[in-house]
């Protein structure tokens, strides 16, 4: 099987943890992998592949193996380009080929429509192997850069929801592939819920606009204090400060709690005992957008419903019986589903947390998504 390269702007990063599960279930699949990142970060974690630092050393013997078909078409890409300085883009793109060719890797994955795909797609160039990448949210719908040459000069790109794989279709003609991201099931085990007096409700994710924390917290104003619910938010961001200010005004600090970013194992063994996961995305001016959260799913395996929004990747997560959608940004709408939620008799709330489990087992097990994505990987060649 290939030897597959996964290039990431930075890594390990811990809000993006789907990047490890799939490296993981890649692995798992039989294939050798490795990470190359421009940016290493310091971590207790242990990992079973090799993470690389690009640029670190230049392997000078790829000069005797390059054709010059190949470097022509290395240098037509980069000249196409319009977002990036082209000879910093020769230059690292030839540095990291030069570090894959001594690790014999054959087949290239970038996570992100950024500069790791442009340095992606010209290493793969340099080497004559195959290449990928696969767009998140802000990287297409927030700053889009020569998103239509990179489809193009892509053996195959993987859109993470349907919206996206349509945006993409429109964009440029390509092998648009549409593939969610997964979770390992394993991990996320389900709790027997008991009846309690309290509806424990959680939120997990960054605070930035996207997130839609404010309407989350303009939701729960009516709610607090006439049910038993309770709100713990895991995690931090630009917007912390502002977001306790409105709970304070609100009057909901009895009822919210705000905890922090929590590591992976955390959210895996804690999760499975709250009853909720409320997750309000929406469209940030800018237009950034969360296109398949993983969080979601996660939530589901542990068994518990999920209350989202109805855009992008969420209402293809979210089945009717295993939770609630509602309108981005309508905090009237959000209000209701939490009352609706909340109402619900035990047993009720307990059918739909089986639901959601099945769903993510039959739908989003990553193992599953991983075997995929390797069918491809092995069966694309290089684009002429």
């Amino acid at each position: 099987m290939k030897k597959v390269a996964f290039i990431t702007p930075t890594f390990p990063v811990l809000s993006e943890t789907f990047i490890h599960t799939e490296v993981d279930a890649i692995s798992a699949c039989g294939h050798d992998v490795c990470v190359m990142t421009f940016e290493k970060n310091k971590t207790d974690d242990a990992f079973n592949y090799a993470i690389y630092k690009i640029g670190d050393f230049i392997n000078f013997n790829l000069l005797k193996k390059l054709k010059t078909r190949r470097v022509i078409d290395c240098l037509k890409f980069i000249y196409s380009q319009q977002s990036m300085p082209k000879l910093s883009l020769f230059w690292h793109s030839f540095k990291m080929a030069s570090q894959m060719a001594k690790h014999n890797v054959q087949h290239i994955h970038a996570h992100f429509a950024q500069h790791t795909c442009s340095h992606g797609i010209a290493s793969a160039k340099l080497m004559g192997i195959s290449c990928s990448f696969v767009a998140h949210g802000h990287d297409v719908y927030e700053f889009p850069f020569d998103l239509d040459l990179k489809i193009k000069h892509s053996d195959f790109v993987v859109a993470v929801c349907n919206d996206m794989r349509n945006d993409f279709n429109k964009t440029a003609d390509g092998n648009i592939k549409l593939l969610h991201c997964g979770v390992k099931t394993q991990l996320f085990k389900p709790h027997t819920k008991q009846d309690q007096e309290t509806i424990k409700l959680i939120f997990i994710g960054r605070l930035v606009e996207q997130k839609g924390v404010k309407y989350l917290f303009d939701a729960l104003k009516p709610l607090c204090g006439h049910y038993p619910i309770t709100l713990d938010i895991i995690g931090n961001g630009e917007l912390l400060k502002p977001l306790k200010e409105q709970v304070a005004q609100l009057g909901l600090a009895p009822y919210v709690r705000f905890l922090g970013s929590k590591q992976p194992n955390w959210i895996q063994q804690n999760l499975p005992f709250y009853d909720c996961l409320v997750a309000p995305f929406c469209f940030s001016h800018s237009g950034c957008v969360d296109t398949g959260p993983v969080v979601l799913k996660e939530a589901m395996a542990v068994g518990i419903p999920v209350i989202t929004s109805n855009i992008m990747g969420c209402k293809e997560i979210v089945a009717p019986d295993t939770g609630y959608l509602v309108e981005q940004k309508n905090a009237l709408e959000l209000t209701d589903a939490i009352k609706t939620f909340v109402t619900l008799p035990i047993e009720r709330r307990k059918e739909m947390g089986i639901a959601a489990r099945k769903n993510v087992e039959l739908n989003f097990d990553a193992l599953k998504q991983a075997k995929v994505l390797s069918n491809w990987i092995e069966t694309h060649t290089v684009k002429q």
